[in-house]
């Protein structure tokens, strides 16, 4: 028996009082609305009803401080400014059809792609690479630790295929759990927060490497089943739906002093142009700014939200499947929108993933932003936690511990925009220098960032060698001007423990370019009257400098 292919699309429309009144009655009562609307042929999904989406407005802030961009931006609720959308399928042989005639109605704004969208998990099978301890020191979380970064009164929104409580409590991993500003599309049969264990369990595993405390939201988008292909995976239009709950949680009544903070994790996208709407059709998605998802995604983060999104995995040496062999394609649409963050891969020994997506980004060329640690043992959920699908939660996670102690408050130190500036001018750089469309501006590096965050105090880091300056009235300053090589290595390295000396011949004086164990010897022998202890110095943060090649970490 022959079955029409169908297309689905996204219709956008005018606000009117019907379309206003429409979108406030309930979804089942939608029998009248098309003869309202006046659509044409075109039969909407009654079940998703009409959409209004809130807009954002700009505000000017009273409180213009050192810190203060002067403005800051809120949920309009006035439903005369929202955007309103409708949904629904069309065959391919009635498509520019039914567009045309679409587009020709006044009260149509625009015809778009309802895309179909997919985890970026692959190759399963393919051994691991290191495991989440490992990503923990290369994090240094024990640092982000101490320093109280733990992700504590942080909500970070898992936009995946829904999360698994218990699993994570048995795996080690004891965040947080906001059922109640929780959600899942209206034709998903799972209970957020009891999900089966899947791919969105992964990601939240990952998130709670660097941001053991925060607050997990469960945004179940791709469990819509019965819109997409697979179990796992779902279309643009419940993505709005997703983004239209977490704009509301946004501009929800929080009390004083509570952390406002959102961190969204997006590890998913679009695999294929045939997936789309042809390049340059008014309702393509891939290099469309004005799509109404890459829109909303824009307006959640004027709002103050940190999202991230996985690059993808069509990378040229080793593709997933479903890439088709397309791999010069870029990172594609909202994943490549300038100001989310925008995550390719490594493995835990810094070689580059063959799968991960390499720039330019079709909607911003400066793409992959930053690259995170992916393909290592850890939930247990797939032998290994792989694709940018990991990498990407993995940086979630560092963001996470970061707005623990720099929540967003609405000034410009706190906005989405400083704090991914905070995570590429502290990249480890790899690839060529500066950045470039395979690392962006390189691997994450939580060591630098607490560095950034927490600028050298030699008094606080090392009180030893001040205590024996002062006892000889000598000041930090002057010890600083007479021995800078000193003061600058140590500011460079000041993770080494000050009290762990190796085992070397004394040296008078400084030198030029001292060797680490040197350096050491020298200020026990400058400041101490006691010789150099036996024991050699501990550095585990340490990355050697050797060339990183690009591995297909991938079973053929």
């Amino acid at each position: 028996m022959f079955i029409m292919k169908k297309r689905k699309i996204i219709v956008q429309l005018q606000h009117s009082a019907d379309v206003e009144s429409l979108s406030m009655s309930s979804a089942k009562t939608a029998s009248s609305k098309n003869a309202k609307l006046d659509l044409g042929t075109f039969q909407i999904d009654q079940e998703y009803g009409i959409l209004g989406i809130p807009n954002v407005k700009a505000i000017e802030r009273k409180d213009k401080s050192i810190f203060a961009s002067g403005s800051d931006f809120e949920m309009d609720t006035d439903p005369a400014n929202h955007t309103y959308i409708v949904r629904g399928d069309v065959s391919e042989k009635d498509l520019d059809k039914v567009t045309n005639e679409l587009n020709k109605n006044k009260q149509v704004v625009g015809v778009f792609a309802d895309v179909e969208i997919e985890p970026c998990l692959i190759c399963p099978g393919s051994p691991a690479q290191g495991t989440h301890l490992d990503v923990e020191r290369l994090l240094c979380v024990a640092r982000m630790r101490a320093k109280g970064m733990t992700g504590q009164g942080v909500h970070v929104a898992i936009v995946d295929t829904g999360i698994n409580m218990a699993y994570l409590n048995a795996h080690g991993k004891n965040p947080n759990f906001n059922a109640a500003w929780s959600w899942k599309p209206s034709t998903s049969t799972i209970t957020p927060g009891s999900a089966p264990v899947s791919h969105g369990t992964m990601c939240a595993f990952d998130v709670c490497i660097a941001a053991p405390q925060c607050s997990l939201l469960d945004i179940a988008l791709l469990t819509t089943r019965a819109t997409g292909p697979t179990a796992m995976s779902g279309v643009l239009s419940d993505g709005i739906l997703a983004y239209s709950h977490l704009i509301r949680f946004m501009g929800r009544p929080t009390r004083p002093g509570e952390n406002k903070s959102l961190v969204v994790n997006n590890s998913w996208g679009m695999f294929h142009p045939s997936w789309d709407f042809p390049i340059g059709n008014p309702g393509n998605y891939s290099h469309n700014p004005n799509h109404p998802f890459t829109q909303i995604v824009g307006r959640l983060i004027r709002l103050g939200a940190d999202v991230l999104f996985a690059a993808g995995n069509c990378g040229p040496e080793c593709p997933d499947g479903r890439c088709q062999n397309v791999t010069n394609g870029g990172i594609y649409g909202a994943n490549s929108l300038e100001a989310v963050i925008s995550v390719a891969g490594v493995a835990t020994n810094l070689d580059r993933v063959g799968y991960s997506n390499s720039g330019p980004g079709d909607l911003f060329r400066a793409k992959p932003d930053i690259t995170g640690y992916t393909h290592f043992s850890g939930s247990g959920v797939y032998s290994a936690d792989g694709g940018t699908s990991a990498a990407s939660p993995v940086v979630a996670g560092v963001v996470a511990a970061v707005r623990t102690v720099r929540p967003w408050t609405g000034s410009a130190i706190s906005s989405p925009a400083s704090i991914k500036t905070l995570l590429t001018s502290s990249a480890r750089d790899l690839g060529t220098a500066g950045f470039d469309f395979l690392y962006g501006y390189g691997v994450v590096n939580g060591c630098k960032i607490i560095d950034k965050l927490y600028p050298f105090n030699i008094c606080e880091r090392y009180p030893r060698i001040c205590e024996l300056l002062r006892r000889d009235k000598i000041k930090i300053l002057d010890f600083c001007r007479i021995n800078p090589l000193i003061c600058k290595k140590l500011e460079r390295d000041f993770y080494i423990d000050i009290d762990r000396l190796p085992v070397n011949t004394d040296i008078a004086t400084p030198k030029a370019a001292l060797s680490k164990d040197e350096l050491l010897q020298a200020i026990e022998y400058l400041l101490t009257d006691s010789k150099p202890s036996n024991e050699k110095s501990s550095d585990n943060q340490s990355l050697d400098n050797s060339d990183h090649s690009e591995t297909c970490h991938c079973n053929k």
